[in-house]
């Protein structure tokens, strides 16, 4: 089975690494528009940054796993299956890189259920941090910003909760006996014991996100100099609140074209053409950063199993 599993996930792994290129050529990149220093820097800033970023995000999931099941997992066994797995986001339909975290269960023989459990509060913590941060960003704006996407938003969380609530009832229906198990179980992860790994995969991602956040208001200040300290920290929150509705929007993967259209009806017309550019260079240096944390993730692996 473990054989089978890892036949399948180097076929998606290759898959992925497919559409990684079929990316940037849909990107149509000039790189002519990357010569110009401010710019550069700000690539090279934002590659830095998210490749860090990228591979540290896996300490909040396998925390999450730990407290969940009860097992002292290795990083050195998570890394490379969270760093893989991370590429298959651009498989199409933007779930691939949560079902592949799954691997893990495989690897290390504790429960699936387990795995899933942990990159549900993964993301669950991820996207209410951003917004926090975002909204804390915005100020005032963020009332422009939900006239306009607030609808959609209430939508996709009615649509969820629904969702969630119908499959509440049917799993409790269907395995009430097995849900009394984990729900015991799980109660095990406020044990005082397991309490610190639990707070620490909770309170990462505010971290995450201040680290995130100003990587991206250097970045803005370096491709934007025209724009004032102000407009700046709005746009920063902008360029955030944007991630969240690209996450919930079905047919918008990483959020193309949203995060421009936010953006732009924060600060209007004015930096028009280099917001653009901006989101183009954040794009372009997202894709390597996947690319870079899966290389370092596969190189930690091999460098591991060699001192073992």
């Amino acid at each position: 089975m473990k054989k089978a599993l890892k036949i399948i996930g180097n076929i998606v792994m290759i898959a992925a690494l497919a559409f990684v290129i079929k990316k940037l050529l849909d990107m149509d990149i000039s790189f002519s528009q990357l010569k110009e220093g401010r710019v550069l820097g700000g690539f090279l800033v934002c590659f830095a940054v998210q490749t860090a970023i990228i591979i540290c995000s896996c300490f909040p999931w396998l925390m999450f796993t730990r407290s969940l099941s009860g097992r002292k997992i290795p990083f050195s066994a998570a890394v490379p299956v969270y760093t893989q797995s991370n590429l298959y986001k651009y498989l199409p339909g933007n779930v691939f890189q949560y079902v592949g975290r799954n691997q893990l269960a495989a690897d290390m023989d504790i429960s699936h259920v387990d795995v899933a459990c942990a990159t549900i509060l993964d993301v669950l913590f991820c996207v209410m941090w951003t917004g926090i941060i975002s909204v804390v960003l915005l100020g005032g704006r963020i009332a422009e910003l939900m006239s306009k996407y607030g609808r959609n938003l209430l939508i996709v969380a009615a649509v969820g909760i629904a969702v969630l609530a119908a499959g509440a009832i049917v799993i409790r229906l269907k395995f009430r006996d097995r849900v009394s198990s984990y729900l015991s179980r799980y109660a095990k992860a406020f044990s005082k014991e397991r309490r610190p790994q639990l707070l620490f995969g909770i309170f990462y991602y505010l971290v995450h996100n201040l680290v995130s956040a100003a990587m991206y208001f250097t970045c803005l200040w370096l491709i934007v100099p025209q724009a004032g300290t102000g407009e700046l920290t709005a746009l920063t929150g902008a360029f955030m609140f944007a991630w969240i509705i690209g996450f919930v929007t079905p047919g918008a993967p990483g959020g193309i074209g949203i995060r421009e259209g936010v953006m732009l009806f924060v600060c209007g017309d004015s930096y028009a053409d280099r917001i653009v550019l901006f989101v183009l260079v954040m794009r372009i240096a997202s894709v390597f950063a996947d690319v870079a944390a899966f290389v370092i993730g596969k190189v930690y692996e091999k460098a591991h199993k060699i001192k073992q």
